[in-house]
């Protein structure tokens, strides 16, 4: 009898689980959220960044407020992995780490487990 007591405690308990796990762009998130440290260097274009990431299609994508529901891509030319080659005075560098988003936040191509640093050698012109 208690054995199948337990055993439907066990079941129950993981179909609760289950419930929780949500979807962002491909990663699931809710049970097992990891985030991702991240170095830009950024020209200020869209104004204080709260957090980001790079995504494996190469290309940088932050929130400016905690609320945001969507990521946004940045565009090229306003952030580069490595000193930009103009070197011009309004890049600084940014380091930061992506912060958990709320449950049903777009994150394109955000990386997995194993994708931390997967495009890190790509030529980078943005």
């Amino acid at each position: 009898m208690k054995r199948s007591l337990i055993l439907i405690a066990l079941a129950c308990g993981s179909v609760s689980l289950a419930g929780c796990v949500r979807d962002y762009g491909g990663y699931e998130a809710d049970v097992g959220w990891r985030s991702y440290p991240y170095s830009v260097w950024y020209d200020n274009h869209y104004g204080r960044l709260y957090d980001g990431y790079w995504g494996t299609d190469g290309f940088f994508y932050f929130r400016l407020f905690v609320n945001d529901r969507n990521y946004r891509r940045a565009a090229p030319g306003h952030v580069f992995r490595d000193r930009p080659p103009q070197r011009r005075d309004d890049f600084r560098r940014y380091d930061g780490h992506s912060r958990r988003p709320p449950t049903g936040t777009d994150m394109p191509y955000y990386p997995g487990p194993g994708d931390r640093d997967r495009d890190r050698d790509r030529d980078d012109r943005r």
